[in-house]
């Protein structure tokens, strides 16, 4: 199951910055299975892949104290990476012709989520990983993920 969080220290540029970061298993369920692959398709830049909001993005909904991340690709992008955009049926509202590909939800602060930059950084880690583990490694290049284009 995908891990969500907001907490510091995950940008090397900006450790004090709250981060909202998915850590996702690349030999879990398809959702994340595709979601661990979204960074063939970006572009490398700054220890991170950025994928372009025109092939995928996250949307952050927050309802109290819990934050819903769901990661959107369009069909050309997931047969980019090798994933059947068929095996994900649900759409975006923010762009209908997009598949919802995962979905992650947390207990998140308020006030912390508040200050947080609207990207998503997505790590890939197996089920027995914590995110300070990913984070200490020397491997550890995020997926970035923006806001839908019309939220960019």
């Amino acid at each position: 199951m995908a891990r969500l969080y907001v907490r510091s220290g995950i940008n090397p540029d900006d450790p004090d910055a709250p981060v909202v970061a998915l850590l996702v298993d690349p030999d879990g369920p398809p959702g994340e299975q595709a979601v661990a692959k979204l960074g063939w398709y970006g572009h490398e830049g700054d220890g991170a892949f950025h994928l372009l909001p025109t092939d995928g993005w996250a949307e952050h909904a927050l309802d109290g104290d819990r934050l819903t991340v769901s990661v959107a690709a369009y069909p050309f992008t997931l047969q980019q990476i090798g994933a059947d955009p068929a095996a994900f049926p649900e759409r975006s509202p923010a762009a209908p012709e997009a598949a919802l590909v995962l979905r992650a939800d947390a207990a998140v602060d308020p006030e912390l989520y508040a200050r947080a930059d609207t990207a998503t950084a997505v790590f890939t880690a197996g089920p027995g990983l914590a995110l300070d583990d990913v984070l200490a490694g020397e491997d550890a290049w995020p997926v970035v993920l923006t806001p839908p284009p019309a939220e960019a």
